[in-house]
């Protein structure tokens, strides 16, 4: 089973297919990689494309595929020295292809773990998040906002979206929790405020005037709790006065 897709930057030819990619995690330093495309299946558009020009690559974008071959995820990988395919190159096998260079942003060691389990299967019920550690927790984060870039949802007809604030305990697994609240299980409505505040755009789901009921919690005593660090309580203080400065009616 093929895992990544591998596209051209320049040209947005799909290179090819590759069984898996070894490296992703080891970053050594300043962002540089050394990775390898295991099990790269060339594809015909792009044996054309090489046999009918000098085909030089510099950046390539890589992403994850569901079993049913559908791109959930992408990252942009730019190589240290380009790479050419000569015609002499026999396209018609299998081969394991090494590349060194950096991302324009990296994925997270935390995040590779939970691409690695979508691409068997997506979560399908809410709070798959809550058994995740605090840092696991960021990636999943990372993991939904990517996603939801091949995952667009332009049309929201309900205004009443209902949180569950079950396992919310600080500003990471509310916005964990906002995200599936308003676009289901591994939902995205932003990481942070600037990101929530882009949200109400379009594009995201649900556009403001809406209603956001909360279940089995409050914000509010959330807030309010001394457990949690001082820093989360401004955060989810700043967040609620954001939602409601945009008309977002809060129910608890």
């Amino acid at each position: 089973m093929h895992k990544y897709l591998i596209v051209d930057d320049e040209s947005d030819i799909i290179v090819g297919y590759c069984k898996d990619i070894i490296g992703l995690s080891e970053n050594k330093a300043h962002n540089f990689y050394d990775i390898t495309l295991v099990g790269l299946r060339l594809t015909e558009a792009f044996i054309k494309y090489c046999t009918a020009s000098k085909c030089r690559i510099s950046g390539i974008h890589i992403s994850m595929l569901e079993q049913n071959g559908k791109i959930i995820g992408s990252y942009f990988f730019v190589t240290e020295k380009q790479i050419s395919f000569h015609k002499d190159v026999n396209f018609q096998e299998e081969t394991n292809l090494n590349l060194s260079g950096a991302f324009s942003s990296a994925p997270s060691f935390e995040a590779l773990g939970i691409w690695d389990k979508w691409m068997i299967s997506k979560p399908v019920v809410i709070n798959t998040w809550a058994s995740l550690s605090k840092k696991q927790r960021s990636g999943w984060l990372e993991v939904v906002r990517i996603h939801s870039n091949f995952n667009k949802n332009n049309t929201a007809e309900n205004k009443h979206y209902y949180l569950d604030m079950t396992y919310v305990v600080d500003s990471i697994s509310f916005f964990c929790a906002l995200g599936e609240a308003m676009n289901g299980p591994g939902g995205y409505y932003g990481f942070n405020l600037d990101s929530v505040e882009d949200c109400f755009c379009g594009g995201f789901g649900a556009v403001p005037p809406f209603y956001l009921h909360f279940n089995n919690g409050n914000l509010n005593e959330l807030i309010d709790q001394d457990k949690i660090a001082k820093t989360d309580q401004a955060k989810l203080q700043q967040l609620k006065d954001l939602l409601i400065s945009n008309q977002v009616t809060l129910i608890f």
